[in-house]
């Protein structure tokens, strides 16, 4: 039950019916919200605001027809006008019995079909598979398995795909690194590694393997793939340690081998979409190392790019943006209507050329989309953990899940909208307290438990909700249903605006609610849950509540976070 769509629709209905010329992009600018502060209504709408810019007709005329047809529905008990363009509803009590008694028979209150099984390709973390998972991917992954989640309870088929950069020199690399600890290993020589190789004992460990397996180091294809495959093996571990499983694993290598490179090439060439020429030296902080080179460009221009780009160097090697083309392109060929990628906050200035390629591609009705994560300052003992790739020492996820409940840093990596900064603080997640907001949440759930234990040890059991016990709630009760109310609202918007972080947001606001009506009972005896003389009010209130625990549980389901039962 969405109170707020299906007031908005009856304002529509209204307008409409009133005003035939209105067009849908304008209606659509009508919203129905719930007031920040309540004294003004339970209800609130923009609609003078949008048709005074609309309609030629005076003002207060506008508001006089629109304001008496909405008094005249039966769910308001009263409409009145702010200035300067704002109309204001208070419902009829009984909307919020209606309201109790959904949520209390629902078992998924809130949600609908939002996707109608579009189908979507959600692309994350594809981190380069040189090495484990660090707490710079962990923003990304959480929020991209999130968001999946979301979607897929609102009605959309998603596909989570993990992109494996298997090509390239960090290949190489890798391949030069493991080759150095094998040769160490079987010639028991203590041979440094070079500027470029990569850092870390997971590589030893890897290199020990490859020698028990008497891998031919003269065999590098078979040598690369072998390392890749056990990285990739170390990946998903810390992927099933943190909650999360991909349905597909992708391969650049496998997107060239395949041909679908070649095939898109061939399609740009005859739009004549590409050429050969010399790019202008790139912009702002000059770079000692450039020079100007005739390459193989794409007119990424064309199509709302700033400039055109390489997609061949002089060298003959493929840019990643030319592998880039192709996978999109195999997105689009696998039948996905929309594609979703995540991204760290240093590749936004990449989001314009991957939109021209697939316009380019003839596919301007798919939808694209990329939601950029923000870095994550990881604190301990309120200090700042400096990381340096160069030097191997990025903590690893892994570290982290050993020192902290995996349900409470996935928690943590959306508490704070995607692109803003996150200061992941160890000890605040570790800390049972008000301050701890997981802790606050699930507290929640713990406390209404135990009311239902005292109840039932009392031998009394919860009536079948009806208007008799209703009646028994006063304005505390009923400010918790309007909070309670949100919910709906809340999950269409974290769809629409692919924001999962709102979820969270709402948890601890309706934590908040409960905690503060909770303390109430500490002061004014009147006010407390449990009464044994009275019966109908204790059954009315317990079941308030246990609407309330209800929501936070399907919150935390979407999260993937385990209801603490007790504490």
């Amino acid at each position: 039950m969405d109170i707020y769509n299906k007031v908005r629709d009856i304002i529509i209905g209204v307008v409409t019916k009133r005003y035939h010329e209105l067009d849908i992009k304008t209606l659509n600018l009508i919203t129905c919200e719930q007031p920040k502060n309540l004294k003004f209504g339970d209800l609130s709408t923009n609609v003078l605001m949008i048709l005074r810019n609309k309609i030629s007709e005076d003002i207060n005329k506008i508001k006089n027809l629109i304001t008496v047809d909405l008094e005249a529905i039966s769910i308001f008990e009263r409409v009145t006008y702010v200035k300067p363009g704002f109309i204001n509803f208070i419902l009829k009590k009984n909307i919020w019995y209606q309201l109790i008694c959904n949520i209390k028979k629902t078992n998924n209150y809130g949600f609908k079909n939002i996707g109608s099984n579009r189908r979507v390709n959600l692309e994350f973390i594809s981190a380069n598979p040189t090495g484990p998972l660090h707490v710079g991917h962990l923003r990304g992954a959480v929020f991209g398995d999130v968001l999946s989640r979301l979607m897929t309870k609102t009605g959309f088929k998603v596909t989570k795909e993990y992109y494996i950069n298997d090509l390239g020199n960090q290949i190489e690399n890798l391949f030069q690194t493991v080759k150095v600890h094998i040769e160490n290993k079987v010639n028991n020589t203590k041979k440094a590694l070079k500027d470029g190789m990569y850092l870390g004992d997971y590589l030893k460990e890897i290199a020990l393997q490859l020698v028990k397996e008497n891998i031919d180091l003269r065999n590098k294809t078979q040598v690369k793939e072998s390392i890749i495959e056990k990285i990739l093996d170390l990946i998903k571990e810390d992927l099933r340690k943190l909650g999360i499983v991909f349905d597909s694993f992708i391969s650049e290598k496998a997107i060239h081998e395949q041909g679908i490179l070649d095939k898109v090439l061939s399609f740009l060439n005859k739009k004549n979409l590409i050429y050969e020429g010399i790019l202008e030296a790139p912009k702002g902080k000059k770079n000692v190392n450039w020079k100007p080179e005739k390459q193989l460009i794409f007119k990424s221009s064309n199509f709302g790019d700033s400039l055109d780009r390489a997609i061949k160097k002089n060298n003959g090697e493929w840019t990643y943006f030319a592998s880039d083309i192709a996978y999109h392109y195999n997105k689009v060929d696998r039948g996905f209507e929309e594609i979703i990628n995540i991204w760290g906050a240093d590749h936004a200035g990449y989001i314009k050329r991957v939109e021209a390629s697939i316009k380019a591609l003839g596919n301007k009705e798919i939808k694209f989309d990329v939601k950029l994560c923000q870095i994550v300052n990881l604190l301990e003992n309120n200090k700042s953990v400096k990381m340096s790739k160069r030097a191997g020492n990025f903590i690893l996820i892994n570290d982290i899940l050993k020192k902290i409940d995996k349900d409470i840093v996935r928690f943590f990596m959306l508490i704070r909208k995607n692109d803003a900064h996150l200061d992941f603080d160890m000890k605040k997640c570790l800390d049972e307290s008000k301050e701890n907001p997981i802790f606050y949440i699930q507290y929640v759930i713990a406390r209404v438990n135990s009311l239902n234990k005292f109840f039932k040890e009392k031998q009394l059991e919860l009536l079948d909700f009806n208007k008799k016990l209703f009646d028994r709630f006063g304005e505390n009760e009923i400010t918790l249903l309007k909070t309670l109310s949100l919910w709906p609202r809340v999950i269409e918007s974290s769809v629409i605006y692919k924001e999962p972080h709102r979820i969270v947001y709402y948890l601890i606001d309706l934590s908040g609610a409960f905690h503060n009506y909770w303390s109430k009972g500490n002061l004014d005896s009147k006010m407390r849950v449990i009464n044994e003389e009275d019966i109908d009010l204790t059954a009315a209130r317990l079941t308030l509540l246990n609407c309330i625990s209800k929501v936070i549980k399907l919150g935390l389901d979407i999260l993937a976070i385990k209801p603490v039962e007790k504490m």
